[in-house]
């Protein structure tokens, strides 16, 4: 079973932390575990504690008054989240809810920023995370507004699919069109016709529930 130690030192934000510095921190995290559907966080929350996901994946999204949402990202194993509201004092951007059963180290604010304190290689690690993310928002927003449905829903499905066992690359779960939706800012109803078209021309196949792309998605429909 991967350790506390184990699991930070591969970490991006802490591999420059020496030997100690990442024993500190170990004992100062907590593991914990959630159920599926669990709630890490809530947008406007304030930020007490970040999280190191150990097992399981989470979706990170923003949600209106209506209920409906918009998945910024998803995270599995080794990502951090929750570190910018204990940068910045301000309350969380994003809420994050748990996609599977999932375990993950908390760390505490203090813990957190002692350690900041102590690592300039750290710091620099977190401005190159938040300089990506960035970069990440520019680009989903350019996407957003410039590319159409059709576009962003191919987009979003290579970026979500791997090599299944030497076959078509497929999506690593089943994906509910409200889901994938909710991903690309489009409504089920659009999603669903646009699966459609590309299950009709042969470029996708539905096979126990998970979506497999059988040939290049054509850059425009």
């Amino acid at each position: 079973m991967t350790t506390a130690i184990e699991l930070l030192r591969h970490v991006d934000l802490f591999e420059h932390l020496t030997d100690e510095q990442l024993n500190e921190l170990a004992i100062q995290s907590r593991e914990v575990s959630f159920r599926k559907h669990a709630i890490l966080m809530t947008e406007g929350d304030s930020g007490e504690s970040m999280y190191v996901i150990k097992t399981g994946s989470v979706k990170v999204y923003v949600s209106d008054d209506d209920g409906r949402e918009l998945i910024l990202y998803q995270q599995s194993a080794g990502a951090v989240i929750g570190d910018i509201s204990l940068l910045d004092d301000e309350p969380r951007s994003a809420s994050v809810t748990t996609l599977e059963p999932s375990t993950a180290l908390m760390i505490g604010k203090q813990a957190f920023l002692d350690c900041l304190r102590t690592s300039p290689e750290m710091a620099i690690n977190i401005i190159r995370s938040l300089t990506q993310r960035l970069r990440d928002a520019t680009e989903g927003s350019r996407s957003l507004a410039l590319d159409n449905v059709y576009r962003r829903l191919a987009d979003k499905l290579r970026e979500l699919s791997t090599d299944a066992d030497n076959e078509s690359p497929a999506l690593p779960r089943k994906y509910s069109h409200q889901e994938l939706g909710n991903m690309i800012g489009a409504s089920r109803e659009m999603v669903g016709k646009v699966m459609a078209e590309l299950i009709k021309g042969d470029y996708v196949e539905v096979r126990e529930g998970r979506i497999h792309l059988l040939r290049k998605l054509p850059r425009n429909w």
